[in-house]
């Protein structure tokens, strides 16, 4: 599916997508919000209607030509109609709330639906990325559409509908007169809209800039560092050179907005002078009654405080936010994963590479060239190579996390693509993450699945060589009031967390490099006894470990150079030869 750029979704294609989303997550909440918002805004253009009979009548009362009895009565109307019109208001902010919670949560649940569904390579590329963080800014400002598609017809349209005819009976010219105050009004709003967006996007980098070295400074994941190499006044340079580069965008915007403010505002003062004079000459004529002069300028502040929550309130910081907004579509838009049709046995089955390679999004080089080597079931293969070789680029093929550039990777005899298929596999990667959860929920989280039991957890302890000792509920991060850990104590867990997970075949890549090399080399050995029948592919650059595959497959420069026991390939390849050697003179 081809993706739309993001400059090219426009307003309408925004509301198009997101405000049926909003709709279809709580209708009923819909029709009453969309009640309660017109009955508000007629509510407010009577309340100018009755304001002027409430002054003319008791003008009238003092004059003598109106009783005592006609002022009571349109005074308790006058009151009523104010009473529930505040009532209706406080039920429409509640119904508004409500909906914007449930909305709110629908679009997570959405989102995160849609990450799960998204093609893993997706995340590496920078732009994706990018955008992807983009979205969830944006999710909490969609629900701002809310005020750009559906408030100004519910509420502001009624309103200013009722008060524009009310101001024709009294006097056509009044409404041209009303323009004239409020076009100067609306154009300013609506440029210095622009000017919002355009700061938006401008100050997007120097934003993320400064954030990112403020976080170099004070940030638990950097500060020690940082400080211990001196280099927090470094880092406060630059942070200063992106907040000087955002006040300067910043003082332009301000600079350009009071400009486009002074002119509106003193055409809008020579309105509001016409005004004045045509309401004194027509009350002083009689064509106007005193009670209506008073409604009209009641209308007029109405209307303009209405007018500008709207315009620059409301619909002036949505329209800000949707570059954001804009992220968020591109995001629901991105190209999905295909779903697997059926599960492989890898105990009964192949894995057949042939002739694959694999480029990373927005490189120019191959980091995999014309990879062709077969896993048999069963069978337990180290992947070995320098640093950068590939050999985690393999692995996540052979997962079918990524998919080829060029080639195929088949399961089985029938030839069923790795696009096609579910693996029943397991991983443990050398960037494994360090939840900030309980140990328990660090272990299962691997098959959430399946019924989590302390049996099943307490095996997969016992075979990463953690203390049973250990509280499985004692939370592991010291923000929550829990406990930190050694990077190999978080590495037996990342293993404990591949072994709980049900599969036929399973993944190391690298998850002991924090443990000595003698401990790394019983661990796995342990680790081929414990999956016994099962295929397993060892990643490791350290030889030793290595040896204890049946096969060792050699990696270099993207390239597949060998494979066998570690005797053939000692006697016949001499890149294997210079690494053991190399690791051999080292330890």
């Amino acid at each position: 599916m081809k993706r739309k750029k993001r400059n090219e979704i426009s307003l309408w294609n925004i509301i198009s997508v997101m405000f049926p989303k909003m709709f279809k997550t709580c209708p009923g909440l819909f029709v009453l919000s969309s009640f309660t918002n017109i009955v508000t805004g007629i509510s407010m253009g009577v309340l100018i209607w009755l304001s002027q009979e409430l002054y003319d009548v008791i003008i009238n009362a003092l004059a003598g030509s109106a009783t005592r009895g006609e002022v009571i009565s349109i005074a308790l109307v006058f009151g009523g109609v104010t009473i529930g019109s505040h009532i209706v208001n406080g039920l429409s902010v509640f119904v508004m709330r409500v909906m914007f919670d449930i909305i709110i949560k629908q679009i997570s649940y959405d989102m995160h639906k849609k990450a799960a569904r998204l093609e893993p390579i997706s995340f590496e590329n920078s732009n994706i990325y990018d955008q992807v963080t983009k979205a969830i800014q944006g999710k909490n400002e969609s629900i701002g559409l809310l005020f750009v598609c559906f408030t100004p017809f519910t509420c502001h349209l009624p309103l200013y509908i009722f008060i524009m005819y009310y101001f024709y009976t009294l006097k056509p010219s009044f409404v041209l007169m009303i323009f004239l105050i409020f076009v100067p009004i609306c154009v300013s709003y609506i440029n210095k809209m622009k000017a919002k967006a355009v700061l938006v996007d401008a100050s997007a980098e120097p934003k993320r800039e400064m954030e990112y070295y403020r976080s170099c400074i004070v940030d638990r994941q950097y500060f020690k560092e940082t400080r211990l190499l001196g280099a927090v006044g470094f880092f406060y340079d630059l942070y200063q050179q992106a907040l000087d580069l955002y006040n300067s965008l910043e003082l332009k915007y301000k600079t350009k907005n009071a400009k486009i403010d002074f002119i509106a505002k003193s055409i809008t003062l020579l309105g509001y002078g016409c005004v004045l004079y045509m309401l004194f000459t027509s009350v002083l004529k009689g064509n106007i009654t005193v009670g209506a002069f008073a409604a009209v300028l009641s209308g007029i502040d109405i209307l303009f405080n209405e007018m500008k929550e709207l315009v620059s309130d409301d619909i002036g910081e949505n329209v800000a936010n949707l570059s954001s907004i804009r992220s968020l579509i591109a995001f629901y838009q991105l190209p999905e994963e295909p779903e697997a049709t059926a599960s492989a046995l890898l105990q009964q089955n192949t894995i057949h590479v042939r002739d694959v390679s694999f480029r990373y999004p927005n490189s120019e080089f191959d980091v995999l060239k014309n990879i062709s080597l077969d896993i048999h079931p069963g069978e337990k293969i180290a992947i070995v190579g320098a640093n950068g070789s590939g050999k985690t680029t393999l692995t996540k093929l052979l997962l079918g996390f990524y998919q080829p550039t060029k080639g195929r990777i088949t399961v089985g005899e029938n030839g069923e693509s790795s696009r096609d298929i579910r693996l029943d596999a397991s991983a443990v990667f050398q960037d494994y993450k360090r939840y900030k959860m309980t140990l328990r929920e660090n272990i299962s989280i691997s098959d959430t699945g399946s019924q989590v039991t302390d049996d099943h957890i307490l095996d997969a302890v016992r075979k990463a060589d953690i203390s049973e000792k250990e509280d499985l509920d004692v939370n592991l991060s010291v923000e929550f009031g829990g406990i930190d850990l050694s990077g190999g104590q978080w590495q037996r867990i990342a293993i404990a967390r591949g072994l709980y997970r049900n599969h036929n075949f399973i993944v190391l890549d690298e998850p002991t490099a924090s443990i000595d090399p003698i401990e790394e080399s019983n661990i796995y050995r342990k680790f081929i006894d414990i999956i016994q029948d099962k295929a397993a592919i060892l990643v490791t650059h350290r030889i030793g470990a290595a040896k204890i595959a049946d096969r060792i497959v050699v990696i270099d420069n993207g390239e597949y150079v060998d494979s066998g026991t570690h005797q053939e390939l000692m006697n016949r390849c001499e890149i294997y030869s210079k690494m053991y050697h190399a690791q051999a003179d080292w330890y």
